[in-house]
């Protein structure tokens, strides 16, 4: 089976090369310095491009069974407006144009499942990024209730704040105001469930919450 995945350059995208490497997937990843990826040699394909750039989306999606997306605002200011949402509106037309059902993208408490109860620790810290980052969390909202939206197979994936660490295997997931859920998730943890979730199907159109289990 095949991936493509879209913010593979990052901290956390190169966890989830490793896990899916690890997982026994091909991996195509979009990106736009290849150079990043050179430790990688020939064990997955590179595509070059930006998300601007449809034709460069179609070859990285080609022959892929589910997307994987750890596209995020990547500065606390862009001068771009929704740059994260207009890109996964391209990477949705052409996998829906290619057929590709199955999308796992990264998100924050920002948006809300209807699973959710009433939880004061994610709203406020939702209501402080808000103020502190409006562009940045207008972005993810957005981009969330997108897919969300889109006719595909999709699970949004609600993170708190991330650190470096590998995958333990302990974590909780679920819903916010019903789930204990902490406030930081390992890279690591965050890879194998986001490479899991290519197959599993507890989680389809629904957006869980996950964190390291404290």
């Amino acid at each position: 089976m095949k991936i493509a995945l879209f913010g593979g350059t990052g901290p956390t995208g190169r966890h989830i090369i490793e896990e899916a490497l690890r997982q026994g997937y091909q991996l195509s990843v979009y990106t736009r310095d290849a150079g990043k990826l050179s430790t990688f040699g020939n064990r997955i394909d590179v595509v070059v491009g930006d998300l601007n750039n449809r034709e460069a989306i179609k070859a990285c999606v080609a022959g892929a069974n589910a997307v994987i997306s750890a596209l995020g605002p990547n500065r606390l200011k862009s001068r771009a407006k929704r740059p994260i949402k207009r890109g996964l509106s391209t990477i949705i037309s052409v996998m829906e144009e290619q057929k590709v059902r199955r999308l796992i993208q990264i998100s924050t408490a920002a948006y809300r499942d209807p699973n959710d109860g009433f939880d004061f620790k994610s709203r406020a810290f939702v209501l402080l990024f808000k103020l502190i980052v409006r562009n940045a969390y207008d972005d993810i909202k957005s981009t969330a209730e997108l897919v969300s939206n889109s006719c595909l197979d999709w699970t949004l994936v609600r993170i708190p704040n991330l650190k470096d660490g590998p995958a333990t295997g302990q974590v909780d997931i679920g819903w916010y105001g019903r789930t204990k859920l902490g406030t930081k998730l390992s890279r690591g943890n965050l890879a194998k469930f986001l490479v899991d979730q290519v197959t599993a199907k507890e989680f389809v159109n629904a957006a869980p919450g996950i964190a390291n289990r404290s």
